[in-house]
């Protein structure tokens, strides 16, 4: 795919561009940064040009309005590019990692379940009437609450993925490129089957490689499309507060997942942490480190535990058991 690079580096960009896409590198936000980067080199850099520390300085300051998120994106992508045109071009700079913004994670939103309960209610009332909208609203929103699937893989979910026999869904080539199958309680089984029903019974197409939740352009809901639906009925719950204000994210159902997992688990009485490796496996994480974060997101969590342990290790009152 050419990426219509213009600056005295088009040639290196677009093939720094290619070495990614070969190496399954396909990530669209890399290119885009790629090309604001060349938008931003016309006509500051002439043939024969590298990139010099006052031409990353220059860019550094030219994103100082960003989040630093965006700018820990855009500051990585520069440190690869250089990396690279450094192997032609001695004279290009290296990016020194003190350069990255601190990007600080935002604090998880864990949605108890009442609030998930009026989510789903209120995705039934959505209109257009007489469409599939609320009951894909519906069925999405509840399958995020009770699997913990990261919303992209929700969405491109195929007829083909769905096994209501063996109550399983298949996860394919996710994030880290990895697959897995997710099992289904026999509740969320019973819900997708009547959501597919509803489906079929609309006309939409049952190939096995036909989207399961679809717009009503009748095409795969987008991420943009649905995060919009989610947010519009979490800001008129009183969920999250009006737009521009940070708050309960749709990927916060995957943290409130986890968290109420953990939670279950420990009031049963089980070692949390001869239970990580399962729930890592089943949400897909590349290593158990990043579920362990879950076990510090709630006061609840910690009030359980903090009760488990007075139990096991307090010493009795004294008075309690005074001589009468």
């Amino acid at each position: 795919m050419d990426a219509v690079f213009r600056s005295a580096l088009a040639s290196r960009l677009q093939a720094f561009w290619d070495m990614r896409r070969l190496a399954g590198q396909q990530g669209l936000t890399t290119l885009q940064i790629l090309r604001y980067l060349d938008r931003f080199l016309v006509g500051k850099l002439q043939p024969g040009d590298t990139i010099t520390e006052e031409v990353a300085q220059r860019w550094f300051r030219s994103m100082q309005h960003l989040s630093a998120g965006t700018r820990l994106h855009r500051i990585t992508v520069l440190r690869q590019i250089c990396l690279y045109l450094r192997h032609f071009d001695p004279r290009t700079c290296i990016v020194h990692r003190s350069f990255f913004p601190r990007c600080n994670r935002p604090t998880p939103y864990i949605y108890t379940r009442q609030e998930v309960g009026r989510m789903m209610a209120a995705a039934k009332r959505i209109g257009p009437p007489g469409s599939l909208r609320p009951a894909v609203a519906y069925t999405v929103i509840g399958l995020l609450f009770s699997t913990g699937l990261r919303i992209g893989e929700a969405l491109k979910l195929t007829i083909d993925d769905i096994d209501l026999e063996r109550r399983l869904l298949h996860i394919r080539l996710t994030k880290f490129k990895k697959s897995r199958y997710v099992p289904l309680s026999p509740s969320t089984t019973r819900h997708l089957a009547a959501y597919l029903a509803k489906r079929r019974r609309a006309g939409f197409p049952t190939s096995p490689d036909s989207p399961v939740f679809v717009s009503l352009r009748r095409n795969r809901y987008s991420h943009t499309g649905f995060t919009t639906v989610f947010m519009a009925i979490s800001r008129k719950l009183g969920i999250r507060g009006p737009q521009g204000q940070r708050g309960a994210r749709i990927h916060d159902a995957r943290h409130s997942f986890s968290v109420h997992r953990l939670l279950a688990w420990h009031r049963s009485g089980a070692n949390l942490f001869t239970k990580l490796p399962a729930l890592s496996t089943y949400l897909g994480h590349a290593t158990v480190s990043s579920t362990q974060v879950y076990l510090h997101s709630t006061a609840e969590l910690l009030e359980s535990t903090g009760e488990r342990f007075h139990a096991h290790f307090a010493i009795p009152s004294a008075k309690r058991h005074a001589p009468r």
